[in-house]
């Protein structure tokens, strides 16, 4: 019954503890976090709301609370906040600790390798709607950030993507395991990582761009 916000809980708790270390100091960056979570809110949630009613996936009501607004259990907004802050919060660290960017250099290469490997994916598997969707969407978002010019932050983006696909794993694999989140394989690749389905890697990715994006460019001002 408490599995879904306990899993809430536990991915918000580290970041948070650790946002008052002094090196860091996040906490006088929360400002720069909410208007990248907050447009997240607005694309993902309806998003979520409509793949919900029409069965692409579900939620166990075994594991959660049974509040519900939408389709939607009250941990399935909370999850929407604490991933994409998560998230953030180790940009902010690699920042810190980490001044070194790896990915600078070749970050629009991987960008457009990325980018055209979803629209490939997207080609090939129009007909399965979380595929499809997911695809196009972060081909779009990639696609605006490229010819924006604005894509300083990718090297360290995908460094962040990189680092917290270890705790997704854990995470995620839990949640479809149980499983808390059950999906219909016949609207997505139906190939999966130990429980998870590939495409959620594909939708984390275009979930995290846009906060991730905003935070990057306005934290610099």
């Amino acid at each position: 019954m408490y599995t879904y916000l306990l899993l809430d809980i536990l991915i918000l708790a580290f970041p948070l503890a650790l946002s008052f270390d002094k090196k860091v100091a996040f906490y006088k960056k929360w400002k720069y976090v909410w208007p990248g979570i907050l447009l997240n809110l607005v694309i993902f949630l309806p998003w979520d709301m409509a793949f919900t009613s029409i069965g692409i996936w579900g939620f166990n009501p075994e594991y959660h609370l049974g509040l519900t607004l939408f389709h939607l259990p009250f941990e399935e907004y909370i999850f929407f906040l604490v991933v994409p802050f998560a998230a953030i919060f180790i940009y902010a660290c690699l920042e810190v600790y980490f001044p070194k960017d790896i990915f600078f250099r070749p970050r629009k290469l991987i960008a457009w390798i990325v980018l055209l490997a979803a629209l490939a994916i997207y080609i090939f598997h129009t007909e399965k709607l979380y595929t499809s969707v997911a695809t196009l969407f972060l081909s779009f978002v990639l696609l605006m950030i490229l010819i924006s010019g604005k894509n300083l932050f990718l090297g360290r983006f995908f460094m962040t993507y990189l680092l917290i696909s270890i705790p997704f794993l854990i995470f995620n694999g839990i949640l479809t395991s149980l499983p808390v989140v059950w999906y219909n394989d016949a609207e997505n690749l139906g190939i999966r990582l130990f429980s998870i389905p590939v495409d959620d890697f594909i939708y984390s990715m275009g979930m995290l761009l846009i906060p991730l994006a905003l935070y990057a460019r306005i934290s610099r001002k």
